[in-house]
């Protein structure tokens, strides 16, 4: 919270606030105005009633002013946690910096940690510092993720005289992609001996540049993504070019991520399907090799023969991640396929997508998915009584390592599942995604068990996490047992009624209250959300 030495004067703009407030026509039990220190704007949080008419008011625009004012007389702001604390806070003054000599003399080890939280541009004017920083900014790990400066994507002149700094050696990453002129052999040969961490080949013409050159390039990385359009105008790499890539990966590469994706719009007629990308050319000794030295690997909308097939699956036994979307797989197949999940594979993370298991048994499903930390399943074949007895046996297991799940597209069978069942496994998680809104019986006994007590962090997944207030039945769950449920999780997303899809907020002013007052007391929150930026952290 943020104070002023005007804020308890007569007229100060603490007393302004609650005077505008209380001027409104209607009652406003719930509203907080901020304002947002990255973009400079007044944000508005408050049911959606309580919104509309504060908006319409004349109060609004005043308070706005209000916030703006205060914000730029920074040098008079104390910090502190709670109104009714003591101003135990502490003024920063501008002499009480860190002198230029302070910082010379901080240990190695403790600039390496500051250092690791600039982006590489920053790293960029480090280096030119001290001889002292300049050799700690110069430390591979702290440059990961770097890649080519835009411009030298639009004009090859500044992509060659960007090679002759030495700062062109520390690129890490490199996004192949969208160069505005036509990539040569002398242009690739440039990043052949770099060392590169990893390598994303999208949406860029490589005819004039050799196969042999690209798979060179390729096998010097450590992780390569690949991902083709099949359109005649912007698939580029096209179908071909992205197979001839993949057979000139040499035998010693560096590689240890491969994923190779297809992007194709078309629906075949015989089969309903999207069209696949072949590789059938490729030998199958070949693809044996190339994964035998994986630790990830994810393969999307690709035919494979049987043998190919058969090349996979002799190797995920090696593997740590596995995303298998969109390959057809015939019943033999996908029974093989969770046999080898189910007995020797070692996965952290496994992603299916368009594959059928109604047919497999209810518990080679189970021992297959309950010993995998990740698992992402999208569109999948499934029964309803399978996936309540796999969520039965996921909660009586004593060694299952399941700790997030996501389930899309699957919404009917999901969604029938017995409530109580759900709720506990949902529960013994620490993530879970589905899409769609869950039924009203569901939603009030996952709340309910998770008032008890939850291994539960967030709901959805940690990057895409599900907004509590676009639950339609959500109102319907008791307003304490709410508060308490929602504060044993570390991470909670509202967007009152911002989510583009669902443009309206179900949570009511009493569960709203309920949170916030429960914050204040107990929580394990230790982040807020709003359409997927962090606003604040507790």
């Amino acid at each position: 919270m943020l104070e002023n030495s005007e804020g308890h004067e007569e007229g100060g703009w603490q007393a302004k606030v609650k005077d505008l407030v209380e001027q409104l026509q209607e009652p406003t039990p719930f509203l907080c105005v901020y304002l947002d220190q990255k973009t400079q704007q007044v944000k508005l949080v408050a049911d959606s009633e309580s919104q509309k008419n504060f908006r319409e008011s004349e109060a609004f625009s005043e308070l706005k002013e209000i916030l703006t004012r205060t914000n730029e007389k920074k040098t008079n702001l104390q910090f502190y946690n709670h109104p009714h604390d003591s101003l135990s806070g502490h003024q920063f003054m501008p002499d009480q910096a860190l002198s230029h000599d302070g910082f010379a003399k901080l240990p190695v080890e403790i600039l390496r940690i500051i250092f690791g939280f600039l982006k590489p541009t920053d790293l960029r004017n480090i280096l030119l510092v001290s001889q002292t920083w300049k050799s700690v900014a110069e430390e591979p790990v702290l440059w990961t993720g770097f890649d080519l400066p835009d411009v030298c994507r639009r004009h090859v002149q500044a992509l060659m005289m960007f090679s002759n700094l030495s700062l062109f050696s520390k690129l890490q990453h490199l996004a192949l992609s969208e160069f505005f002129f036509k990539l040569k052999d002398e242009h690739v040969e440039l990043f052949c001996d770099l060392g590169l961490s990893s390598i994303e080949i999208s949406n860029i013409d490589l005819s004039e540049v050799s196969d042999q050159l690209l798979g060179r390039l390729v096998s010097g990385c450590k992780e390569c993504v690949i991902k083709v359009l099949q359109d005649k105008h912007w698939g580029r790499p096209g179908v071909n070019k992205a197979i001839s890539i993949i057979s000139e990966i040499q035998d010693n590469s560096n590689l240890k991520s491969l994923e190779l994706i297809h992007y194709d719009n078309l629906i075949m007629m015989a089969t309903g399907e999207k069209r696949k990308m072949s590789l059938t050319y490729i030998p199958s000794d070949f693809l044996t090799r190339l994964f035998k030295k994986l630790d990830s690997l994810a393969l999307e909308n690709l035919h494979l023969s049987s043998e190919q097939l058969g090349s996979v699956f002799d190797q995920i036994v090696n593997l740590s991640r596995l995303s298998f979307r969109g390959i057809n797989l015939d019943a033999t197949q996908t029974r093989q396929l969770i046999d080898i999940l189910g007995s020797t594979c070692q996965l952290k993370s496994l992603s299916l997508s368009k594959v059928d298991l109604a047919e497999i048994p209810v518990m080679a499903i189970t021992k297959a998915i309950i010993k995998v930390e990740t698992v992402d399943l999208e569109d999948v074949m499934i029964e309803t009584d399978q996936i309540e007895e796999l969520f039965l046996e996921f909660i009586s297991s004593g060694d299952s390592k399941m700790k997030h799940l996501s389930i899309i597209l699957m919404t009917d069978n999901l969604f029938e599942v017995d409530a109580v069942v759900f709720a506990n496994a949902v529960n013994k998680l620490e993530s879970i995604y589905f899409d769609g809104d869950l039924p009203e019986t569901m939603i009030k006994e996952m709340f309910q068990v998770m008032s008890l007590g939850t291994n539960l962090k967030t709901l959805g997944t940690p990057s895409n996490q599900i907004a509590v207030d676009t639950f339609y039945h959500i109102t319907e769950v008791d307003p304490q047992v709410l508060a308490t449920a929602l504060n044993n999780l570390q991470s909670v997303r509202f967007d009152f009624g911002g989510d583009q899809e669902v443009n309206e907020c179900f949570l009511s002013v009493a569960q709203m209250q309920a949170f916030f007052k429960q914050l204040s007391l107990k929580t394990k929150v230790k982040t807020i959300l709003r359409k997927d930026f962090y606003d604040f952290v507790v």
